[in-house]
Order: structure tokens, then sequence, then C-alpha cells
């Protein structure tokens, strides 16, 4: 008899994040129950929930996770871990259950979008652009310097990575064929494991007032709410660039938004305090910024590597071994989140 599982994407679709040959991998290994884009029920939940061996949710809206006896893992399908407000950790902990987080399949999409970023920034491809179509273009043979300050390449200069969990390690391998230095601020990891990845470790002062391009890439914690504030921010050279890739929590967005409008810095941006952003918000005015909505990870193929991951680590939990490719949630980080 197979295991039995719940499958409750909401608020994801199917189709979506599932090929046929994925979802046909996940009913091959488990016996499904629901299996819908609607919700589950609440009535259909409780005719099952004590042979529930995993749930697959788009949010945990499922209370209690002691409701379910036989459960041993939780796999989350909207892109980040569940809200300690949302769902009982310590009971997860101590009952072994496993909880496991989609963010791995989005990592190479959103590492892409931020080197385009970078280098859209550093060689000021929007900004021309938009010259260009007001038939105001820099010609290359009249002048290098425009406004934003002078293009530059990216090969050889020194980068800075704040946080170096997955999202940084699917950025890292694209940035090393420019022969870049990386070094890399994350206080909850050791420099023995940093330098190991051949980055070199150092504090947020140095890394922002020495690298000419910044990758904020940290996953947003109760520690980490507005650590890049004013006096941070001012540590940032004229001549660099900064990219906001990971969440906004970790920047006071109005400090950022007025150093980009007074020119400090240029910046490339694809997460936002409110989305959509207010029409009127200042920062859509800010020639120093390239403006992504959000858009890094939202590609059909990232999309349906959320369904792949589901589908490996379904086929080994249900055959009792050890799920690897989601990120499995951690007592200390979870703590961190606060």
């Amino acid at each position: 008899m197979k295991p039995k599982i719940i499958l409750d994407p909401s608020f994801r679709q199917l189709e979506t994040i599932f090929t046929g040959e994925d979802l046909q991998r996940v009913y091959n290994a488990a016996d499904v129950i629901w299996g819908h884009d609607d919700p589950m029920p609440e009535a259909e939940l409780d005719k099952v929930r004590d042979e529930i061996v995993a749930i697959i949710c788009g949010s945990w809206r499922h209370g209690d996770v002691n409701r379910f006896p036989g459960l041993r893992a939780i796999l989350e399908v909207g892109g980040g871990f569940p809200s300690p407000q949302s769902l009982d950790y310590a009971a997860c902990f101590s009952r072994s259950i496993r909880v496991l987080s989609c963010a791995p399949a989005f990592g190479p999409a959103v590492a892409e979008l931020g080197l385009a970023l970078a280098l859209d920034c550093a060689r000021q491809i929007s900004y021309t652009d938009r010259a260009f179509r007001l038939d105001e273009p820099n010609w290359s043979h009249t002048a290098f310097e425009t406004e934003l300050g002078t293009p530059f390449t990216l090969y050889g200069k020194q980068v800075g990575f704040i946080g170096f969990g997955g999202l940084a390690k699917a950025l890292k391998p694209l940035i090393e064929p420019f022969g870049c230095p990386i070094q890399v601020f994350d206080p909850w990891l050791t420099d023995t494991y940093l330098r190991g990845h051949n980055v070199t470790p150092v504090d947020l002062d140095t890394l922002l007032s020495t690298s000419k391009v910044i990758f904020v890439l940290a996953v947003p914690s109760a520690s980490n709410r507005a650590l890049l504030d004013r006096e941070k921010l001012s540590l940032i050279r004229p001549d660099s660039v900064f990219i906001l890739l990971s969440r906004s929590h970790v920047v006071d967005f109005d400090a950022l938004t007025e150093m980009l409008l007074a020119g400090c810095f240029i910046a490339g941006i694809d997460v936002f305090p409110q989305e959509p952003l207010p029409k009127d918000h200042p920062i859509r005015k800010a020639d120093h910024a390239v403006l992504s909505s959000h858009r890094a990870g939202a590609n059909v193929e990232a999309l349906l590597n959320v369904g792949r991951f589901v589908a490996d680590d379904i086929e080994a939990i249900c055959s009792d071994r050890v799920p690897t490719m989601m990120q499995q949630a951690q007592p200390e980080y979870i703590q961190l989140r606060g």
C-alpha cells in the first residue's frame, strides 16, 4: 500500500509547476489525496488526517501539525518557508517532521537576472536605451561619461555578496567567468565554511565600502530588517553598483530611494516593500535605478523546477529515503526569522 499524501498547492496551479511526467511520478510514489488547484476543504482534510505522511502546500493553512499523527514532511511550493506564526516549528522539529521549501528551484533564474541587472547597471544599458529613444544618445565616439558616471566592465571587479545561501551559490558560478574576487558578509556562517567556497569573509562595512558590485542575497529575518540603513548605504562608493535581489526587507527602502534620486550610486532592484509598487512612488523617477517588477524567478522553467523538485523528494520520502532537492528548515534559521 502506498503512503497517503495531500496535494494541495493553492495558490499555485498544478499545470504551472508540474509537467505531466513529474505529476505522474508523484501519483506513482504515493496515494494522492485531493490533487486540485482549489484549497482543500477542511471537511475533506479531516477525513484523512490520521493517515497522511506528507502535505504539499502553497502555504501552511492546516493548523496544528499534531492533528496529523503520521506526518513526516511538509513540502512548500510557494517559494519560502511557512511563517512561524502559521506553523509550529517546535512541534515539527520535536517530531522530526521535515519542513521543505522549493526556494532552490528559483535560484538559477533569480541569479541569472541578478547578473543581467549588474551588467545593465555597469554598462548603463537601460539608461542609454532611454536616451536613444529621446534622440539624445551618448555616442561612443563623442564621450564615454554620462550623468551616471563612467560605464565599466565586470571583468576583475571586486564583488560583494550580502548573504551566502542558495541564491548566492547559484550566482557565484555565473560571476566566476569574469574573474571577479568575491567577498561575503554572512554572520550565520563560519569563516572556514566561506573560505572553503573560495570566497573571502568580511564585515559588512568593508564589503559596502570596497565592493564595485554589491549583491543583496540575504534571506529576510528578524535580525536583518533594514540592516542596510542610511548609514550603511552611505558607505557605498559613487562608482559602485548595488543589486537588490532577495527581499526589500533587508534595506531601508526610503533611504535607498532618496540616495538614488540624489545620484549617490547606481542600483538594480527586483523587489519592493509594496507590490505592486504605487504609481507615484518616487523610485520610478530615479535615473540611477534599473527597475524589475519582481520577475527574477517568474518564468516557466523555474516554476516547472518546483514540480520536479517536489516529485524527486516525494519519491524519496515515500520510499524511506532522504529528500535532497528542496531546502530543509533548520532550527537556527527559524529562530533567526523570529
